[in-house]
């Protein structure tokens, strides 16, 4: 057989396995996917990354509290984001079916393509609503109300009427979407009760929930802290280069997208998915699994320099909420349990909840994250989609027993894993020592100095 002949042959042989291996990229369809990769750092639903309490019963004790700290529900995004989104994504739509139809170009499935056709932009996003709680906000705090009513009946019962009994304590910080998360799950506690012994408490003058947003010292370590270019190095390397040459071919285009153009897809993603739960936004189409993986990843750094391990006063300015929670208890533990509430439930953000984690050492890896570790950090423990999704909670539940009393720790409607305590059960006398330094001897002078 003559050289011209094998050759011939090789580029049949060539062109075939190519339409073999874009006819197997094609069969594959995001909206036919059972599941999906749904994990989005802390645009997370709460819909996938909640448990159910199935038994809250411990052996010779009772339930005397319960002291929670919860993020507020799902919310809109920012106020540019809002603008980009209504900007950038219709056009980037319209080049995306013209690419697929005109030019036969990109990979997209008939299935993911159609409803990018007929996807539109929440007509209720509003620049004037940016970060406001959505309709699922409300859902996600209203829904775990209800829930912990059924998990705790001792605890929680219906709303006195008596307004003299103080029974149930509740703060938000004075922002819509923890306030309007705040009334949800009251409602999805009490029904349509009225509730007079709420308390809203000025950004500038809370102590207890936002210390980092007033505190001087942790405020100018986190801005010039060198640590924070890890993320710039993530979003600069060749990771993220990867990505966009991937998503700007798997999409037909010709050049390169911008990162903006990849990132508020991207973005509308992970939102969309949060307002729906029962949709999948057909952006969502643009990226593998793995490149969303790298997406959280990144928020994952971001977080961890910002509020938690990566910054050394994070476990100060996480102190307040820990010592809130020790103080009452070391009431009940004294005996005034009459001068005690039943419920103490607290709606402040995510970087609130995640200073407290960090404060108790909860999730804490033994290396560092870092831009050039991706890989290695496949398995993290600091995983803000698990930590802090949107209406994340730590409950602890105080019980008073025969002998040693104990606490119980729930994140997320999950039994906290915590070392020295089986099943989210500890012994009060061993979070003492665990950690009862940090919440005794919260010393937050540094903030103002």
């Amino acid at each position: 057989m003559s050289s011209e002949k094998l050759f011939a042959i090789l580029i049949a042989c060539l062109c075939l396995t190519n339409e073999l291996a874009l006819s197997e990229a094609v069969k594959y369809c995001y909206s036919d996917d059972e599941h999906p990769y749904l994990q989005a750092g802390t645009k997370t639903a709460y819909e996938v990354e909640h448990g159910i309490i199935k038994n809250t019963t411990v052996p010779n004790c009772k339930p005397m509290q319960i002291w929670m700290l919860i993020r507020h529900g799902t919310r809109n995004p920012g106020k540019e984001e809002i603008k980009n989104m209504k900007h950038n994504l219709p056009e980037l739509q319209q080049k995306i079916i013209k690419n697929h139809e005109q030019y036969r170009k990109g990979s997209l499935c008939k299935k993911d393509l159609e409803k990018l056709r007929t996807w539109k932009l929440d007509a209720n996003l509003d620049k004037h609503k940016h970060k406001h709680l959505t309709a699922q906000g409300k859902k996600d705090l209203s829904s775990l109300g209800a829930r912990f009513k059924d998990y705790f009946p001792e605890l929680l019962q219906s709303y006195p009427l008596d307004s003299s009994r103080r029974k149930y304590k509740f703060r938000s910080t004075d922002i819509e979407r923890t306030i309007v998360s705040m009334d949800s799950f009251i409602n999805g506690l009490f029904g349509n009760a009225t509730v007079n012994n709420t308390e809203v408490v000025p950004t500038s003058k809370d102590t207890l929930l936002q210390l980092y947003k007033i505190c001087k010292s942790w405020l100018d370590q986190v801005s010039n802290s060198s640590d924070k270019n890890e993320v710039d190095k993530l979003l600069n390397g060749s990771l993220f280069s990867e990505i966009i040459g991937n998503v700007s071919q798997r999409l037909g285009f010709s050049h390169r997208l911008s990162f903006d153009d990849v990132l508020i897809m991207y973005t509308a993603c992970s939102f969309e998915n949060a307002w729906h739960i029962d949709e999948r936004s057909p952006w969502c189409a643009a990226f593998t699994k793995g490149e969303k993986e790298i997406f959280e990843y990144e928020e994952d750094l971001y977080c961890y320099y910002y509020s938690s391990y990566g910054q050394i006063l994070s476990s100060v300015v996480g102190c307040p909420p820990l010592q809130d929670m020790f103080n009452h208890f070391t009431k009940l533990e004294n005996g005034d349990s009459n001068e005690e509430p039943q419920g103490i439930f607290y709606f402040a953000h995510s970087t609130t909840l995640q200073l407290l984690l960090t404060t108790m050492e909860i999730a804490k890896d033994s290396v560092p994250l870092k831009a050039s570790n991706y890989e290695t950090m496949r398995n993290r423990k600091w995983r803000t989609s698990r930590l802090a999704p949107f209406a994340a909670n730590l409950a602890a539940v105080f019980y008073k027993c025969d002998s040693s009393n104990k606490v119980r720790l729930y994140l997320n409607e999950k039994p906290l894993h915590y070392e020295g305590c089986e099943a989210g059960v500890c012994d009060w006398e061993y979070l003492k020592k665990k950690i009862g330094f940090k919440a005794f001897n919260c010393n937050t002078n540094i903030c103002t100095k």
